[in-house]
């Protein structure tokens, strides 16, 4: 009997958007060489990563806070949600 494996990237269902783009983009989208909604979700990544804190900043920053005791519950969820924010995946 095979082993059966699901792997689910997002805990969230998130629906499908539909964009509309200009007949002459099309052929680029198809000579992306990769799925376009991969495509946009790189770029939107490698925008937010440039207008962001760097992992390292994000880290000082924390650390900083934690200077006057253990994180609240409210700090930490905020800092679990801004390094994940900028991982890269």
């Amino acid at each position: 009997m095979p082993l059966l494996l699901h792997f689910s990237m997002y805990d969230t269902y998130v629906p499908n958007k539909t964009i509309s783009v200009p007949d002459d983009v099309v052929p680029i989208i198809d000579n992306l060489g990769v799925p376009f909604s991969r495509w946009v979700t790189d770029q939107l990544r490698r925008h937010s990563a440039q207008t962001t804190a760097t992992f390292a900043q994000q880290l000082l920053a924390d650390a900083a806070l934690a200077a006057g005791g253990p994180p609240t519950a409210e700090d930490a969820l905020a800092t679990a949600e801004r390094m994940e924010r900028s991982a890269p995946w």
